[in-house]
């Protein structure tokens, strides 16, 4: 295979290297490339050709295969050849048919036929070869025509290295002197050449190549033609005006461009140049010659589908018609052109865009210095297919301007850059250009305040501005900006900017007051300009209606200190400052006065927090965000009377229509109304202005039947949220203070669900906590589940005695227990106070009689229904003498239950409770009020889920006057009471004591002397239905319960301890009247089970070992026997060789060793009764079979128990063969035990503990 690929790639290297070696045929030593004798190439050798066997038929093939006719009859003659080359071809026998002297048959191989004639033949074909360029004499495409028969063009595509050389040669050959450069290809007319038939040129390994003809042949492929500008040719361009490049002085371009003289031929020529048509007509200026073509063409860019001013797409307006121009290798060299053509200052930025049509130029490359785009070397045609077209924005079209401001000399900074108004990046903004701008819009310099004014943002992209020292003009610094999310737009105020404001006590009426620059200015009262135009206008610029009265007033202080302005208006205007400045007039002492017919007010949405309002023209519309500061929060929030302080806003409104854009205030301590507004316009959606004042915050203890104690909620921007447990620790004496309830007892976690949820989580207060007053402390919310619980000195509660939701009313508090008086109280009153204690409406009152202590406030509820607790009901009206108890019962009942009798889930009105918080007063409340008794333990029931948390107070009697709480809870509590205890032995009326309190049954773990103890005794029978107790001992257990009963007990379930009992401890056996006795299965020793295993294991090692063995020797001995089959092979043979050659067998040998092995090491179940369960005895057989296979030898084990139990084994007899079943038999015996002598009846002189009966 090998051998086969290499002789293939021998061969098909041998077939490419004889290609190659075959090389071109020429004729030379004539006057044109198709005479003279035959020259051909081999192994890139030049040689000759023998003319034995020459005919008329090897001139035909001789002038097809050098592309030149046919031979020209009785033309051939012999000339001398040089005697040093070779003949490479000789004895050739053409039919005349042959595409080349090589296809020919008759020579033996390539200079092998010996040829000793001094002469070749020399012959004459018939092509005429021309060679020129197109479209120039001296610049364009290579064309070839051959005997004006044919023509076609010459193809690059195989030039190599010394393509400039060949250039060269051509450049020569059509007489325009040497080579200047090689242009692109698609700088000339391609269309000829893409339907006409090509030649390809490779002029490689040819001796002196004197005409380009030689170096033709048949092209592989043919896509570039040959292009060249020779030194003959020399640029033109008309220097013009940029409104017709087409016309204007005639320039050639050698090393600079320079005017043409007179002395020159005017053609048509000329005008096809430059690209511009026919000679229109000419003259001479100064010598030099003015041409004015045909065309007129002229440079515009395009917005769309209009013209536009220094940007746009680049087009060509060529007689009328406007053409873009293609993007191909466009270049920020041709963009300048373009901004210094149209004088339109300095390139800002270029790029290409998606074409719009054909177009008329491609490939434009500018050096610079052209008088016109359309001059530039290019590819120029009506109907170019264009891939992209340019669009460039010059210098000259940037406009700067101040917008969205209270005046034209302040606002958001805009530039109007490619048609479209941008903003301009603040965070790339030097304020050092403020006072350019400034200046460039005729407002001074900036005004240079530390805290500039803020405007609206709008909407729209952004640019940046960044000059060097070499942009004296701002506008060339301008350059789009991409990346801009959370941008914020550049602001100015310039020292120009002048607002005016009404200075009374109404919003929209008094004097009439100028500011700039920190400068007041009052607006003249003189009737020569203060008229009801100027009025009308006044009161339009502050959105305050319609004018409604005029007047002028003199200066109640010194007129020398007053600065006066003056504006003549037509009341056509929208503000004053449109109107036209004049000067003052003479003694000018009165002041301009206004009453308009509308007012302004600014407010917040929802009273001290919301969003802000200004109320202005009959409505009350929103105001962006962007011009609101802190400053305008704060002296909101003062003038609402809400305080000093803003809180930070939780809840931030989403972007929204508003009707004012931004709102200016005049001077440090002016009131918001007299601050001027910007109204938009158009509809606009922005972030509307947001502030929550200090005042909106409202601490309280939510509504319940408590007062001053539980979570404490802060009224934030509408929302409760509670307070953490930090922030109440921190605050706990201000906050009680700020509740008028006193002063701190204590703060804990709050008892209910702990979600993570939004929080009060920091509260920071200035000055010492003891005597802050919270109004001036800054909220922050989070999210925590750090929940807290206060309560204060003045606390109470109100609750209903009996269960919760019935009973007489009483008050809680830390005066201690007091009845609340019946006087005043009616249904609505009855009803607040079931409502807040979760019971539902009121079902019945009633008055008490009584003598007691008494709450020193009545009830009763406002008529406004507004009452959220039993608490808003409280008045200051004490009692009557004549008090009477109240008594109230709920329709509503919280029923309290447990999910089995005296024992299980607790449940409130079937919600199961959690167990957090929980302990034993929680489970003695809940047993007692079910007469369970009380609570023997409780416990967690994981993956019950629950809603409702619970907290007890020490005067909460019963679980339904507990507080409650709903939420998810991952575990609920399970409680079991006393009564649900339950006693059993292991056997019928004796046997180990066991009990059960609600889960499972346990032992029972006593001390010694209960043995002592005959009443216990005695009433753990009676528990069996047993009567009496005929005998009790004790047995070591490792666990169980408790059981110690003092002897003032009078019911036994109450001595079951709650306390397990671990290690080696005493358990109890009693046996009753009625003791049924059965010999049970006693426990086996300890030493049994590892007796057997070791026996078992030592016989399997035993049974192994000859397996293995014997395998060995089988192998071993087949091994032997194949090298003695084998001589040859060594006897070393791998394993793997062996098992192949060996299968049959050895498969069969395998077979039987290992059912073999199977047959020896299978073992039966061992069973084990060791441990068997106590309550179970009097089903376990006498005596079980302990199966071990495999055994040997004969046994013959015996031990006794430490409670002395004997464990016998009986002699194995040991076998030849091993049995398949073998068992070993175990006997367990009991040995007799000393007792105490049997009572046979119960003592006369002891009582019985009576079950569920109280000691």
């Amino acid at each position: 295979m090998r051998f086969l690929l290499l002789l293939i790639c021998s061969s098909t290297h041998i077939v490419s290297v004889a290609a190659q070696a075959k090389g071109k045929v020429i004729l030379r030593g004539g006057e044109n490339p198709c005479e003279g004798h035959v020259e051909i190439y081999y192994n890139n050798t030049a040689g000759h050709v023998g003319d034995k066997h020459w005919d008329d038929n090897t001139e035909k093939v001789v002038c097809r295969t050098t592309q030149c006719g046919v031979p020209v009859p009785d033309a051939t003659k012999n000339v001398q050849r040089l005697e040093n080359r070779t003949v490479w071809l000789n004895e050739l026998r053409c039919s005349g048919n042959e595409d080349s002297l090589w296809d020919c048959p008759g020579y033996p191989a390539p200079g092998v036929s010996i040829y000793q004639k001094p002469t070749v033949k020399m012959i004459k074909c018939s092509g005429q070869i021309k060679i020129s360029l197109e479209p120039h004499e001296c610049h364009g495409v290579a064309k070839y025509s051959v005997s004006a028969t044919h023509s076609g063009y010459f193809c690059k595509d195989n030039w190599g290295p010394k393509d400039t050389q060949t250039a060269e040669l051509l450049c020569r050959s059509v007489g325009c002197g040497g080579l200047k450069e090689i242009p692109r290809a698609r700088w000339v007319d391609m269309s000829n050449y893409e339907r006409s038939e090509k030649m390809g040129v490779d002029c490689a390994g040819i001796d002196s190549v004197t005409n380009l003809w030689l170096c033709a042949g048949k092209p592989n492929q043919c896509k570039n033609p040959v292009v060249v500008t020779c030194e003959g040719h020399e640029r033109l361009q008309l220097l013009g005006s940029p409104t017709n490049v087409c016309s204007g002085q005639l320039q050639q371009k050698k090393t600079k461009w320079e005017a043409v003289k007179n002395n020159i031929n005017v053609t048509d020529r000329l005008c096809t140049e430059v690209n511009c048509g026919a000679v229109k007509n000419y003259t001479y200026v100064d010598q030099n010659l003015h041409l004015t073509c045909t065309d007129t063409v002229k440079v515009v860019l395009m917005d769309g589908k209009r013209e536009s001013k220094c940007f746009g797409r680049v087009h060509v307006n060529k007689n009328g018609l406007n053409q873009p121009v293609c993007g191909a290798g466009w270049t920020a060299e041709n963009s300048h052109m373009v901004c210094k053509e149209l004088s339109c200052g300095k390139l800002i930025e270029w790029t290409n865009k998606a074409p719009v049509g054909p177009g008329v130029m491609d490939d434009v490359n500018c050096s610079g210095n052209e008088s016109s785009l359309w001059h530039c070397k290019a590819r120029h045609g009506p109907q170019l297919t264009c891939q992209q077209t340019p669009h460039v924005i010059c210098s000259g079209s940037v406009k700067f301007s101040l917008a969205d401001g209270p005046g034209k000399c302040a606002g958001r900074l805009e530039v109007l850059h490619g048609g479209e108004r941008k903003r301009v990046a603040q965070s790339k903004w030097n304020e050092k250009y403020s006072d350019n701008i400034c200046q460039r819009l005729n407002c001074g310099k900036t005004t240079g305040e530390n805290h500039p004014e803020r405007f609206f943002q709008g909407s729209g992209n952004f640019v940046s501005i960044a000059c060097d020292r070499n942009q004296p003009d701002i506008s060339e610094c301008v350059k789009s900006e991409q990346n801009t999310r959370n941008e914020e737009a550049v602001g100015i105020t310039c020292e120009n900017h002048e607002v005016v404001f009404l200075k009374g006590s109404e919003s929209c009426s008094g004097a009439v007051g100028i500011r700039q620059n920190n400068n007041t200015f009052w607006l003249s009262g003189s009737n020569e300009t203060w008229n009801s135009e100027a009025a009308g206008t006044l009161c339009q610029q502050m959105h305050c209606g319609r004018l409604t009265k005029f007047s002028s007033s003199s200066s109640a202080g010194d007129i020398s200190d007053m600065t006066f302005r003056a504006y003549r208006c037509s009341g056509k205007q929208r503000s004053l400052f449109d109107c036209d400045k004049v000067e003052l007039p003479d003694h000018n002492d009165t002041i301009a006065q206004v009453e308009c017919s509308g007012k302004i007010n600014v407010s917040l949405s929802e009273g001290c927090w919301g969003k802000v309002r200004i109320f202005a023209e009959g409505k009350s519309e929103g105001v962006c965000a962007d011009s609101w500061t802190e400053e305008m929060s704060k002296t909101l929030c003062q003038e609402t009377s809400c305080g000093e302080t803003i809180l930070k806003v939780r809840k931030p409104p989403p972007r929204a229509v508003v009707t004012f854009k931004s709102l200016h205030t005049v001077g440090n301590n002016s009131s918001l109304r007299e601050s001027t507004f910007v109204k938009t316009e158009n509809i606009e959606r922005c972030i509307p202005a947001y502030v929550v004042c200090e005042g909106s915050a409202e601490l309280r203890f939510p509504a319940s039947k408590d007062e001053c104690r539980g979570t404490v909620e802060m009224v934030y921007e509408g929302d409760s949220l509670s307070v953490s447990r930090k922030v109440l620790t921190e605050h706990s004496n201000a906050i009680c203070r700020k509740l008028r309830c006193g002063h701190a007892q204590h703060v804990a976690a709050y008892f209910g669900s702990q979600d993570v949820v939004e929080i009060i989580t920091e509260l920071k207060c200035s000055g010492d906590d003891s005597k802050a007053t919270l109004e001036t402390c800054s909220i922050t919310a989070g999210k925590s589940s750090d929940l807290g619980f206060l309560q204060c000195s003045d606390w109470r509660e109100m609750v209903l005695e009996e269960d919760g939701c019935k009973g007489e009313v009483a008050v809680y508090s830390q005066a201690g227990r007091m009845l609340v008086s019946s006087e005043g109280w009616t249904e609505t009153e009855g009803n607040q106070l079931c409502t807040d204690l979760q019971c539902g409406p009121l079902k019945t009152k009633r008055e008490v009689s009584g003598d007691d202590s008494f709450w020193n406030k009545t009830f009763k509820c406002p008529n406004d229904g507004k009452a959220e607790s039993i608490w808003d009901c409280e008045t200051e009206t004490p009692p009557s003498l004549q008090r009477k108890k109240l008594f109230i019962e709920c329709q509503d009942r919280s029923k309290v239950s447990l999910s089995g009798y005296c024992s299980g889930q607790v449940r409130i009105n079937s919600s199961p409770v959690c167990n957090k918080n929980w302990d034993i007063d929680y489970s003695n409340r809940v047993c007692q009020e079910l007469n369970c008794g009380n609570a023997f333990d409780h416990s967690d029931l994981p993956g019950a889920k629950s809603r409702l948390y619970v907290s007890c107070d020490q005067h909460h009697h019963v679980l339904g006057q507990c507080h409650r709480d709903e939420g998810i809870c991952q575990s609920s509590v399970s409680v079991s009471c006393y009564k649900n205890i339950t006693f059993q032995t292991t056997e019928k009326c004796g046997g180990q004591v066991q009990v059960n309190y609600g889960r499972n049954w346990k032992n029972v773990c006593v001390d010694k002397d209960t043995l002592k103890n005959s009443k216990l005794l005695n009433s753990l029978c009676k528990e069996m239905n047993c009567e009496y107790n005929t005998n009790a001992r004790l047995e070591k257990i490792n666990e169980g319960i408790y059981l110690e009963c003092p002897t003032d007990y009078k019911d036994i379930k109450y001595c079951v301890k709650a306390q397990p009992c671990g290690g080696q401890t005493h358990g109890l056996i009693i046996e009753c009247a009625g003791f049924e006795n059965t010999e049970p299965v006693m426990e086996k020793s300890d030493i049994t089970v590892p007796l057997i295993v070791g026996i078992g294991t030592s016989l399997l090692v035993l049974i192994l070992i000859p397996v293995f063995v014997r395998f060995w020797m089988v192998r071993r001995a087949r091994k032997k026997a194949l090298t003695k089959m084998l001589p040859d092979r060594e006897a070393d043979q791998d394993s793997e060789s062996y098992d192949e050659i060996g299968q049959p067998e050895e498969k069969a040998l395998k077979g039987e060793s290992i059912f073999a092995e199977a047959a020896v090491i299978k073992e039966g179940d061992v069973q084990s009764f060791s441990s068997l369960e106590y309550d179970d005895v009097d089903k376990a057989p006498e005596a079980q079979p302990l199966t071990s296979q495999g055994s040997k030898g004969n046994q013959n084990v015996a031990d006794q128990s430490d409670d002395g139990e004997m464990y016998e084994v009986d002699d194995l007899h040991p076998t030849e063969d091993i049995p398949a079943n073998m068992q070993t038999t175990v006997e367990v015996h009991n040995e007799p035990k000393v007792t105490a002598e049997n009572s046979t009846g119960p003592p006369e002189d002891e009582d019985y503990l009576v079950p569920d009966q109280d000691g």
